[in-house]
């Protein structure tokens, strides 16, 4: 027992540390922070995965732009999560489908978006962005809003963060947010935004998250398709999948 014991914590330091960024915006249930330590599903999902290979994962908060910039400049070795971006891949590796897959096998999760407006106006999102009542809010430093522009789209970038968004959309009474459902349903929990948001049934756009590794980074093209896969798996896992769900 002893020895076996000793091979296995010589397995784990063998394997290493890896530093993580994620993003400090409250972005639940997928990444957020509680007693000032990242937390929520895509934190638990690469938690296991790392553990299972061996590795110690340490999780940094930090702003959304401070941690594309850390990884860009080596200062981490991944960011959990991303989507996928040219501008990013120029720093970090992402999986081989992840320019081309609408929803990648080595994706840590799917997210949708959805368009966000004030309980009584009767807008329905139809499939056509330009529809979007304006002004059009998104948190800064997000694939989305690179994703509106692209297709011709004012976005209100400003606002660091969801519920800053949101607070801005009910103080103007006009206009609409670009965010995931779940913000919105926990935070339609709170008695200032109970009953004065709408969620449109129409999906704005699905993505899939990776964790994608700098550039910078010692992790082998090897090592980096392992975590992939073992993430894939993770995920994949019924038992595990709803023993963290149902912390959120």
């Amino acid at each position: 027992i002893l020895l076996f014991s000793l091979f296995l914590s010589a397995s784990v330091s063998a394997a290493g540390k890896i530093t993580i960024c994620s993003d400090n915006n409250f972005w639940y249930p997928f990444t957020l922070v509680k007693d000032g330590q990242s937390a929520g599903l895509h934190i638990d999902i690469i938690t296991k995965a790392l553990s299972n290979l061996g590795y110690q994962a340490e999780f940094k908060p930090l702003p959304w732009k401070r941690c594309l910039s850390e990884a860009e400049q080596g200062g981490i070795e991944a960011v959990a999560t991303a989507s996928y971006k040219d501008k990013r891949a120029a720093f970090m590796h992402y999986p081989s489908d992840a320019a081309t897959a609408k929803k990648s096998d080595q994706r840590v999760m799917q997210v949708e978006y959805v368009v966000v407006t004030m309980a009584d106006n009767s807008y329905e999102f139809d499939g056509d962005v330009k529809s979007i009542p304006t002004p059009i809010r998104a948190p800064r430093g997000y694939s989305i809003v690179d994703d509106l522009k692209k297709q011709g789209v004012k976005v209100d970038d400003k606002a660091n963060g969801d519920e800053n968004n949101i607070k801005k959309l009910l103080r103007g009474g006009t206009g609409a947010v670009v965010t995931i459902p779940e913000v919105v349903k926990v935070l339609s929990e709170k008695s200032e935004y109970k009953g004065k948001l709408k969620i449109s049934a129409q999906p704005l756009k699905s993505k899939s998250y990776y964790l994608p590794i700098s550039k910078a980074s010692k992790l082998s093209a090897d090592e980096r398709e392992k975590i992939w896969a073992e993430i894939a798996k993770v995920r994949d896992d019924a038992a595990f999948m709803a023993e963290v769900g149902a912390k959120y």
